[in-house]
């Protein structure tokens, strides 16, 4: 999200989207309703700042959901977070999710060495979302980088709507890129098929090998 080293660290966080030890016990509360199974569109757009450079993304995805893909889609954008901090050899501490009215949200907190000379790097990750109705919801995250020297944000909005059944062979879970525009232009060559609970594992691999655990 921020400087040199950071700006392409935000855009693995917030577009990403083996086995090692999770690097924390993510929980959802108990009271979250299901998002209804079926074939979801996932629009994701947002903006990546240092202070003189901005980014502006869309990608939009496909998934097909049932109960557990759909708490597994919420703990993704933890996954995400969390990996990409770790390459800044930040650690996280425990999001503590909490659902009320209509609403989901959690803050995560995360800080070590920074990459640009003796100082601390801190990031702070906000992210609500609201059910609209059990065919569509909508959240947004707000993503502050500092490091002392550079500060980075981010902010990212993605709706969630329903728009039939899974087909064509698609299990729950199975996610496929549709497109991925930076500042306008498209830089998907071709769509990409991806599952989400592969994608969980591969981030707690990535964020377990950087943090030594």
């Amino acid at each position: 999200m921020t400087g040199r080293p950071r700006l392409p660290h935000l855009l693995v966080a917030a577009f990403a989207m083996s086995s090692a030890p999770p690097a924390f016990c993510f929980e959802l509360p108990a009271n979250l309703p299901a998002r209804t199974k079926g074939l979801w569109i996932i629009d994701q757009t947002g903006s990546i700042s240092d202070g003189e450079t901005t980014f502006d993304i869309q990608k939009i995805w496909n998934i097909c959901l049932d109960e557990k893909a759909d708490r597994a889609l919420h703990e993704l954008e933890v996954r995400e977070q969390e990996a990409s901090v770790a390459a800044l050899n930040e650690t996280c501490k425990e999001p503590r999710p909490a659902f009320s009215g209509n609403v989901l949200s959690w803050r995560m907190h995360c800080a070590g060495p920074s990459p640009i000379e003796d100082k601390i790097g801190k990031t702070d990750v906000r992210n609500t979302t609201t059910f609209v109705s059990g065919d569509e919801t909508r959240s947004k995250t707000i993503i502050i980088n500092r490091d002392n020297l550079i500060q980075g944000r981010g902010r990212f909005q993605v709706d969630m709507k329903r728009i039939g059944t899974c087909e064509g062979g698609l299990l729950p879970g199975d996610m496929t890129l549709m497109h991925w525009r930076v500042n306008g232009e498209e830089t998907l060559k071709a769509r990409q098929s991806r599952n989400v609970h592969e994608e969980i594992a591969s981030h707690k691999a990535f964020t377990a090998s950087r943090l030594g655990r």
